[in-house]
């Protein structure tokens, strides 16, 4: 049996409204992505005698790694549909429905959600790959006020937070509730926010090398004092961004073609992105042909650029929360070229269908958008690894320069 325990978890107010859509969802999670099951959960597939589920497994459930827990076993993918051989075709899951929710693997039980642990305290965010979760999160204006909600959860799939590069936990704390107030702060754009969350950033990774963590609280009131008093506007009017060079950067990420779908879902943006950009079957365009494409289609954003800030403000703080900024890669400065790489993509997307459909984006849209990035991208290890070697074999590591691509 899997270790399971109930805690009241600080949340989103949209996770507490979360209800999976099952077969009436666009894009199930069941297609297109490995299915890992962990040690224990297959060894009990492999017993299992239930008429519906025996021959399933037999046919579907093979072993991944047999040297690892989590990675022990996976689902085969129905070679005409990707999917998973557990999905019914009312698009539902055949275990949870014969043998109920605990009988699912740790990858399958969790998903869409992300739980982690921060002291004593649980936190629970979605992951946007989700559809429905992605409507919850994006369009609704109360979306981020946090409440508390109680849960089961597993141990093993809780991630905790414990104390890095010198700095204690209050630390460590305060500077993820400073990411999130700058992107409550409705005075800020996304920019200026991106900017601030860079500084911070940058700061930090100074006192990990200089081991002064005693400086870390008063860097960060000096960071609040520059927001609250309008300081920080004389900051961000001296630095430039060059949206020519972040077209062809982020383009160059995509690949040629713009990047692969497995559902009709997912290939409909794609195909629309690939189409914004000038790519046409194999043919890659040139860098111009992309940077007046990309052009065109930020002006055409610009146009609804209030919902547009909204979107991409919900998307962006959403990935903080998830994980866990700056806190949840090898250092801030390396957190914060993910997520300025992650912005910068999803916002090449947003601008080539922009293109591509010759107007403004409406809400359903940019919900669309968002979510099939999260899906094709967001998890997708080669492409975080990929956008790492860019930038630093660009020997992009200074603000100024990463402020370039914003």
């Amino acid at each position: 049996m899997k270790q399971e325990y109930s805690a009241p978890m600080l949340a989103p107010k949209y996770v507490s409204q979360f209800k999976c859509t099952g077969g009436d969802c666009p894009d199930t999670c069941c297609a297109g992505w490995n299915i890992t099951v962990d040690r224990n959960t297959f060894q009990g597939y492999r017993r299992v005698t239930h008429p519906v589920l025996k021959p399933l497994f037999k046919q579907h459930l093979v072993q991944a790694n047999r040297d690892s827990f989590s990675n022990h076993g996976k689902f085969q993918l129905s070679a005409s549909e990707s999917r998973c051989g557990m999905q019914a075709q009312s698009g539902l899951c055949n275990v949870q429905q014969h043998l109920g929710e605990e009988a699912l693997s740790d990858t399958c039980y969790i998903y869409p959600r992300s739980v982690h642990k921060i002291d004593a305290r649980f936190e629970q965010t979605l992951t946007l790959s989700c559809p429905e979760a992605a409507r919850l999160a994006l369009t609704q204006s109360d979306a981020f006020e946090f409440i508390e909600i109680p849960f089961k959860t597993r141990e093993s799939t809780t991630r905790q937070l414990s104390p890095l590069h010198g700095f204690d936990a209050q630390t460590m704390d305060e500077a993820r509730y400073l990411t999130i107030q700058l992107f409550q702060t409705v005075e800020l754009t996304n920019v200026d926010r991106l900017i601030l969350v860079g500084w911070l950033c940058n700061q930090l990774e100074d006192l990990m090398q200089t081991s002064g963590q005693a400086g870390a609280m008063a860097m960060m009131q000096e960071l609040r004092e520059m927001v609250e008093s309008g300081a920080y506007r004389q900051i961000v009017s001296q630095l430039s961004n060059d949206p020519r060079l972040a077209a062809n950067v982020f383009a160059i990420l995509f690949g040629s073609p713009v990047g692969t779908g497995v559902s009709a879902h997912q290939r409909s943006v794609i195909d629309s992105v690939a189409a914004g950009l000038g790519f046409t079957g194999l043919a890659q365009p040139d860098a111009k042909t992309i940077e007046a494409n990309y052009l065109c289609g930020l002006a055409h954003l610009a146009n609804s650029a209030e919902l547009v800030e909204k979107i991409l403000a919900r998307y962006l703080l959403n990935d903080l929360l998830r994980e866990l900024f700056p806190w949840g890669q090898a250092t801030p400065i390396a957190h914060y070229r993910r997520l300025l790489t992650r912005y910068g993509a999803l916002r090449l997307m947003l601008a080539a269908v922009a293109k591509h459909k010759d107007s403004s984006l409406d809400e359903s849209t940019l919900v669309h958008i968002t979510q099939v990035f999260c899906r094709l991208y967001q998890h997708n290890n080669t492409f975080a690894v990929q956008a790492e070697r860019l930038l630093t074999g660009a020997d992009w590591h200074t603000l100024e320069q990463l402020y370039l691509l914003i």
